[in-house]
């Protein structure tokens, strides 16, 4: 399993990331987002949807519906289970009404959308809130659809890490 963990220090940074991100998926990808209420997932789910053609402005958390889905680049299924108290509550649906595969499926909230999951490409990410402008993002994957994501993001994170010692030292 691949793993990374970026800290994201204002909406801009936020932004950059949720575009590179977007940049390296593929259609049938799907992203689970994890992280309490107010951690930022919906502020990334706009940003990630932006890289992929998608108007930030239609972007709204489906809490009541459900599922909105955007047309972009790719068809983006945008999931929210917040509501639900069981996985029995979706089983109304069929896989495809939650789970596109020819596009790119986001989920809030998605611990009662694993039973309908097997051996799709697969990224967790994972929303801490460290200050009310600072969110720590977990990235994790058993997939090799994201090992060019997490070389980019990591080979990135260690320049800017760089830079931000260089600087730190510079002005100690």
């Amino acid at each position: 399993m691949r793993k990374l963990i970026l800290d994201l220090s204002s909406l801009e940074n936020t932004d950059a990331v949720a575009r590179k991100i977007a940049a390296h998926l593929l259609p049938g990808a799907i992203l689970l987002f994890w992280g309490s209420m107010g951690a930022g997932k919906t502020t990334f789910a706009k940003s990630l949807c932006a890289g992929l053609g998608v108007l930030p402005e239609i972007v709204t958390s489906p809490t009541y519906t459900l599922v909105n889905i955007y047309p972009g680049d790719w068809t983006v299924f945008h999931v929210d289970l917040f509501r639900l108290n069981a996985s029995e509550e979706l089983d109304d649906f069929d896989r495809d009404d939650l789970i596109t595969d020819e596009g790119i499926t986001l989920v809030e909230w998605p611990q009662y959308l694993l039973n309908y999951l097997s051996d799709e490409p697969v990224l967790n990410l994972g929303f801490e809130t460290v200050s009310e402008h600072q969110r720590r993002l977990s990235l994790e994957s058993e997939s090799a659809n994201f090992d060019i994501l997490f070389k980019t993001l990591e080979q990135e994170n260690s320049s800017l890490q760089k830079t931000t010692n260089s600087v730190i030292r510079a002005g100690a």
